[in-house]
């Protein structure tokens, strides 16, 4: 599990950056906050620590990281 939240986190990460940089203004901030917003959620180092281990259990962790990767979609309807 460790292993795929590291992917997510670089993947979405790596995705946000390149949306701040590649897509037009309007849609690049929302789509790139949702992309790094996802990357926080999923990245294991930061969640160790004891006061963030308590906010969000690991599922609620998940959960909240797969809402906003399914509604990126949504962001990107005004782009097309």
């Amino acid at each position: 599990m460790t292993a795929l939240s590291w992917i997510i986190a670089i993947g979405t990460f790596l995705g946000g950056l390149a949306a701040q940089h590649d897509l037009p203004s309007p849609v690049a901030g929302n789509l790139a906050l949702m992309l790094l917003g996802a990357s926080l959620l999923t990245c294991p180092v930061l969640w160790r620590i004891p006061t963030l281990a308590d906010w969000l259990t690991g599922r609620m962790r998940a959960m909240a990281c797969l809402a906003l990767l399914l509604t990126l979609p949504l962001a990107l309807i005004p782009a097309g």
